[in-house]
């Protein structure tokens, strides 16, 4: 039993004059927790929908726009990269209709931020003519007036239908701006095809500078 004990101290000692060198010679341990998630509900978990059931966007904390035509965006519970659900865009046929969502979250100037979604094409209803997804951030001054816009890559009827692709943009906020619209937008342009189906899913804005 005395023996047992004293093997015990010394492997303690041992662990701590580790660890005490360790932090003496300057290296760290790195952390595996990332920067914070700055957006409400990114993967569309809520609200809980059924089996197959969808819910306007709006219920899910994000605000929706469109050019005019109806609203076709909905929360989606029959397919998710992550969890259950995702959101579904269905397209228009009509000439240069646009509708998206968007989340405003609170910036710093000088800071950059980092904004990404997962994306995929609907097998069934794939996109087709010249119909587009795209993510944009915009800044906004404290009176709401917009101080610049950044756009991503867009995707369209390429996109996979059997894999999940991220597509991101990132920025540095300008000196007046005080919020950042996230947006995620569909686009028909000249020769939009009706009905076809995107899903987006696993949405993050982060602060990708600064500790």
């Amino acid at each position: 039993m005395e023996r047992s004990v004293k093997v015990g101290l010394l492997a303690a000692s041992a662990l701590t004059c580790f660890f005490v060198f360790t932090a003496l010679s300057g290296v760290k341990v790195l952390s595996t927790v990332g920067p914070p998630e700055l957006l409400s509900n990114p993967s569309f978990e809520t609200p809980v929908l059924p089996a197959g059931g969808w819910a306007l966007v709006h219920e899910a904390g994000w605000r929706a726009f469109t050019g005019g035509t109806a609203e076709l965006m909905t929360i989606w519970g029959g397919a998710a990269r992550t969890g259950n659900q995702s959101i579904r865009f269905v397209s228009h046929g009509t000439p240069n209709f646009y509708q998206g969502v968007f989340q405003a979250v609170s910036v710093t100037p000088g800071e950059t931020y980092h904004f990404s979604v997962y994306v995929q094409n609907d097998s069934t209803h794939p996109l087709k003519g010249s119909v587009i997804g795209q993510l944009s951030l915009e800044w906004h001054d404290a009176n709401g007036a917009e101080a610049g816009r950044l756009w991503s890559p867009a995707w369209g009827a390429s996109l996979s239908a059997t894999e999940w692709t991220k597509f991101e943009v990132q920025g540095v906020a300008p000196p007046n701006a005080a919020k950042a619209h996230c947006v995620i937008v569909e686009k028909g342009q000249g020769q939009p095809v009706a009905n076809g189906v995107f899903l987006v899913d696993d949405a993050s804005v982060v602060k990708a500078s600064g500790d």
